[in-house]
C-alpha cells in the first residue's frame, strides 16, 4: 500500500512541476469567449460607440467627457481608453472608462480624469474601445 500511495504522489508531483514550466503562451491563450464574446463586433466597430464631447485642461488636470451607446441587442460591458496628446501632437496621458452592464441601447455620458497633469490645449481620441459580455 505504501509504495501505491508513494507511486501516486511522485506521479501528483512530476505533473505539478511539468505544469509550473517556463513556457511563454501565445497573448489571449488563457481567454475562454462565450458565446456572448464571438458575437462581440470588432474593435473598429465598438469604437464607433464610443464619442468624446469634451476634451479640456484648463484646470491642469484632463477633463474627458465621453458618450457611450451601447449599439448592439444585448447588455454588453464596456472599456474605453482614452488618448490625450498635448499641443505638439505627442502622448501625454489615457482617460479610462469602464461599465459593468449597458442594456441595449442605453447611453452613458461621463466626465473622466486624465492620469496625468497637462499644461495647455489638448486633443483627445478613442485609443481602445472593447464591448465584451456583461458581468
Amino acid at each position: 500500500m505504501k509504495r501505491t500511495t508513494a507511486g501516486v504522489l511522485l506521479a501528483v508531483v512530476a505533473l505539478t512541476l511539468t505544469a509550473c514550466g517556463e513556457e511563454k503562451q501565445p497573448p489571449g491563450a488563457d481567454v475562454i469567449q462565450t458565446s456572448a464574446a464571438t458575437s462581440a463586433a470588432p474593435e473598429a466597430d465598438v469604437a464607433a460607440d464610443v464619442k468624446v464631447t469634451k476634451c479640456d485642461s484648463d484646470s491642469y488636470t484632463p477633463k474627458i467627457t465621453i458618450e457611450v451607446t451601447n449599439s448592439t441587442g444585448e447588455d454588453a460591458q464596456y472599456a474605453v481608453t482614452i488618448a490625450i496628446k498635448d499641443a505638439e501632437g505627442k502622448a501625454a496621458g489615457e482617460a479610462l472608462f469602464a461599465k459593468n452592464r449597458m442594456t441595449p441601447g442605453q447611453k452613458v455620458t461621463e466626465e473622466i480624469p486624465g492620469d496625468t497633469p497637462v499644461k495647455g490645449k489638448i486633443t483627445c481620441e478613442v485609443a481602445r474601445a472593447k464591448r465584451l459580455p456583461p458581468k
